[in-house]
């Protein structure tokens, strides 16, 4: 079961260091109310409706509740230095996660779950436990082949928690049939809606839920939303960086020999594999190297403002 109690979906990561740490929720919250900044307020566009429409009618769902994805949106927006980062991050770790969930033939919105998820911080761990870009506890992680101990933890690991995270989904899928109780069941677990729902009409049933979960659907549009367009809505998330190679070591070493075999400095070699948890790197685990004579290609983005791309 994956549980994340208060620090769900209406958690935003204010972590840009490269130290794992715990997120810190920019929601705060009276005993069971939310309270979401609203400063102003818009109404959607003619094209922001179609896109609505479209999307809903992708992930064949009904249409959420407008007024709360409006919040969402408002909520994101008055927060947007934060909400820039995230969406930098997300730009830039793209280019690695969107191939993967296209391998396994799963609706391409997903990449963007994350936002939601981690703020898109391979860093993030949640006081419950839950770590890296998908939020994976131990023991989801562990059913899905991820390995957690002492050495690697490849929950940080973006290509195999991304995977992990596809085959997850697609299971949440096949259980409950529909996106809805499977992005629910993926925010806190397949064994709270079953029990709270019985697997029924998540539109009919969502009251039963907690509240960070009733309002992952939303959230995950407003999401969507402000993420097909940033600068229309005054969104800075241009990036470029640096290109990297996967490569699988073939015997148990050091991170000393890695970062004096290829010459890098350590801070950033830990700010590219955050897996490796102590200074043995164990045979067969990956790790991520800058690529020779690729300087100043667009790709992906890391906690520290390194960016990547990755060639395997």
């Amino acid at each position: 079961m994956r549980k994340k109690g208060v620090m769900a979906i209406i958690c935003l990561s204010l972590i840009s260091s490269c130290t794992p740490t715990v997120r810190q929720a920019l929601i705060e919250r009276n005993g069971h109310e939310i309270n979401i900044m609203q400063r102003g307020s818009f109404a959607f566009s003619e094209e922001e409706e179609k896109f609505i429409r479209e999307e809903a009618r992708a992930l064949s769902i009904p249409i959420p509740n407008r007024e709360e994805i409006r919040r969402y949106m408002e909520y994101f927006l008055s927060n947007r230095a934060s909400f820039e980062q995230t969406l930098k991050r997300a730009n830039y770790y793209m280019p690695i996660i969107k191939p993967i969930v296209q391998r396994h033939g799963m609706p391409e919105e997903l990449t963007l779950l994350p936002v939601i998820e981690s703020a898109f911080n391979n860093y993030a761990v949640s006081r419950s436990g839950a770590a890296g870009l998908w939020q994976f506890i131990p023991s989801t992680a562990r059913r899905y082949g991820l390995r957690v101990d002492q050495y690697v933890d490849e929950r940080f690991d973006v290509v195999k928690s991304t995977d992990a995270a596809m085959r997850y989904l697609k299971d949440l899928y096949q259980m409950f049939g529909n996106w809805e109780l499977a992005l629910a069941s993926y925010n806190c677990g397949e064994n709270c809606v079953t029990r709270r729902t019985g697997g029924v009409d998540f539109w009919v049933t969502k009251a039963s839920l907690p509240e960070e979960t009733r309002n992952y659907v939303p959230a995950f549009f407003a999401v969507l939303l402000l993420a097909r367009d940033p600068e229309k809505y005054g969104l800075r998330v241009g990036v470029e960086g640096l290109s990297l190679t996967r490569r699988a070591i073939d015997r148990d070493t050091t991170i000393e020999d890695v970062v004096s075999k290829k010459a890098i400095g350590e801070s950033l070699f830990k700010d590219l594999n955050p897996h490796i948890r102590g200074r043995l790197i164990p045979a067969g685990t990956y790790v991520y190297l800058p690529s020779e004579g690729s300087n100043g290609e667009r790709v992906t983005y890391l906690p520290n403002g390194a960016k990547l791309i990755i060639r395997e």
